[in-house]
């Protein structure tokens, strides 16, 4: 059920209960109203015989007189009175009520109950009692009257009732359409489309709902848009790293293979031919020394890669020692940098995750340095602060620095992400004395999970 069927039937049972209980008010009043116009009509009836019998004396006819008053009294609305003479009580049953004079419903009387009452005048003239005035209080007209008030108040505040429900509906309608407009921009947000955009109208209140969905769409657009352009570049990235794993083959590798089965050959021949063919004992000694140089060769590239792609000694010996055994191959590769390593004096981090991810952004910032900042010397600083306790990294050095209103390379891009997705900070540009600088905090123990 919509929120405007709900608010309709919640605003129309709200006019059905105060008509009710109007009416019902009346039909709670009616009650004594009836009684008290009964009494009021009786005691006027009461006095009108009283000051007629008076003036009867000396009438001719006394009866004759008293049958007059009766019937020029019978005509009154809410009692009937009735000239009853000795003898002829029987003609009080003339003054029972007339139910063909109600127009109510019998549930309505049953609910107003108003009772007739009786009053007997004693019918004397100059002292003679020729029988009794009856005065009965007949309800019926003022029930009727009631009844009337209550059926047009009904009819009345019900055609009211329903104009102002409809009213209520057609205007709350127009006030909740933004509602359904947000809900069709969420939908086809929810699908994918992040160009979809609201049109603000209505109430302050809805046009600031629409601004947010606008906003939402927007940087959901924004970072679709980024994660399209980070996928591409990752796939481009990996088929560099392909490239690159290849070409190393190709290049270093290849030419080892080659000389490797060259040499096999030639040693295979020389031990076939026994030396037959001019070969010496040397000659054959320096073949194998030859594949011996070649394999350890083959080695030393394979321990490069390997080391490029899963370093080793992160696992065996923990992040501070393979930190060590970076700088130290750098250094020996680099010898014209300068790069300098602190490290504190507590213990690895206890979750691996930190110590890999630590390690990945070291390892990427000082092959930027190497590869684009021209630096001359390089610092790398570890140490622990905050509460809750946490990992801070400061890898600093004096080259071409780094432009922070330039886009971020891939490199950055995955330092980011590696260091976001463990609830840590990132935050890389230029140094205070000139050159680049890339601090980060990681948590001890980060909240989520990570993947190498």
């Amino acid at each position: 059920m919509s929120l405007k069927i709900r608010i309709d039937l919640l605003f129309g049972l709200l006019l059905l209960v105060g008509l009710a209980a109007d009416i019902g008010r009346m039909a709670v009043n009616a009650r004594a109203r009836v009684q008290a116009e009964s009494a009021a009509m009786t005691r006027v009836t009461r006095d009108f015989v009283e000051a007629a019998l008076a003036s009867f004396h000396g009438a001719p006819d006394p009866r004759a007189s008293l049958d007059q008053l009766a019937r020029g009294l019978d005509a009154l609305r809410h009692v009937r009175v009735a000239f009853v003479q000795d003898g002829a009580r029987a003609g009080m049953a003339a003054l029972a009520p007339d139910d063909a004079r109600r127009q109510s419903p019998a549930w309505f009387d049953a609910l107003i109950h108003a009772r007739a009452n009786l009053t007997i005048l004693p019918a004397a003239i100059d002292g003679r009692r020729y029988g009794d005035i009856v005065i009965a209080s007949d309800p019926a007209d003022e029930v009727n009257e009631v009844w009337q008030d209550v059926r047009d108040l009904a009819l009345t505040g019900g055609a009211i009732a329903l104009a102002a429900l409809i009213g209520a509906s057609f205007i709350l309608g127009r006030t909740l359409r933004p509602l359904d407009d947000c809900a069709e921009a969420l939908g086809a947000l929810r699908d994918g489309d992040y160009r979809t955009r609201v049109e603000a109208a209505g109430s302050p209140e809805f046009h600031d709902l629409c601004a947010k969905i606008n906003a939402l769409a927007a940087a959901l657009q924004s970072l679709s848009q980024d994660n399209r352009s980070l996928v591409q570049r990752l796939m481009n990235a990996q088929e560099d790293e392909r490239k690159r794993i290849a070409r190393e083959l190709h290049d270093e590798i290849g030419p080892y293979l080659f000389a490797l089965r060259a040499n096999a050959s030639l040693l295979e021949s020389g031990l076939k031919n026994d030396g037959q063919d001019g070969r010496t004992e040397d000659g054959l000694t320096g073949r194998v020394a030859a594949i011996r140089g070649q394999i350890e060769a083959l080695q030393g590239h394979n321990q490069r890669i390997l080391r490029q792609l899963r370093p080793p000694a992160l696992d065996d010996l923990g992040l501070f020692e393979a930190l060590k055994i970076l700088v130290e191959g750098w250094r020996e590769t680099e010898p014209a940098v300068d790069l300098e390593l602190r490290l504190p004096e507590q213990r690895d981090p206890p979750d691996p995750r930190v110590g890999l991810a630590l390690y990945r952004l070291i390892q990427e910032a000082l092959t930027n340095i190497y590869r684009h900042a021209g630096a001359r010397h390089a610092s790398i600083e570890l140490s622990r602060a905050g509460s809750p306790p946490e990992l801070r990294v400061r890898v600093q050095d004096d080259g071409v620095g780094i432009d922070p209103a330039q886009p971020a390379g891939l490199g950055l891009t995955g330092m980011r992400e590696r260091v976001q997705g463990l609830g840590g900070r990132l935050r890389f540009g230029e140094a205070p004395g000139g050159g680049g600088l890339i601090e980060a905090a990681l948590p001890c123990r980060p909240p989520a999970t990570f993947e190498a």
